[in-house]
């Protein structure tokens, strides 16, 4: 005698993912070797227009800044950010997060 459960059609809940969102994150980081700016953040699967607006809240937040500029809280490359101090990161990571 076979039980209706054994003979049940397995059911998968979400067998088709058509509709999936990748999700926002960030990973942080520590850079020995770059001791001007070691403290890092690179946002993830962020569009276009939400990285305009991370540039622009950190421009009026943090000043425009550059590689050269010895007093500069933060720098831009490679996806990420970079800054001088800790708090300044944790602060970028607490308004976009």
């Amino acid at each position: 005698m076979f039980k209706k459960r054994a003979m049940a059609e397995s059911r998968w809940v979400g067998d088709s993912i058509t509709s999936y969102t990748p999700v926002k994150h960030f990973e942080t980081g520590y850079a020995e070797k770059q001791p001007d700016w070691p403290y890092w953040v690179q946002p993830f699967n962020y569009d276009k227009f939400e990285w305009a607006d991370m540039d622009k809240w950190i421009c009026q937040t943090m000043g425009d800044t550059d590689w050269s500029t010895p007093d500069g809280r933060w720098v831009g490359s490679d996806r990420k950010y970079w800054f001088r101090n800790e708090e300044d990161r944790t602060m970028f990571i607490l308004r976009w997060s």
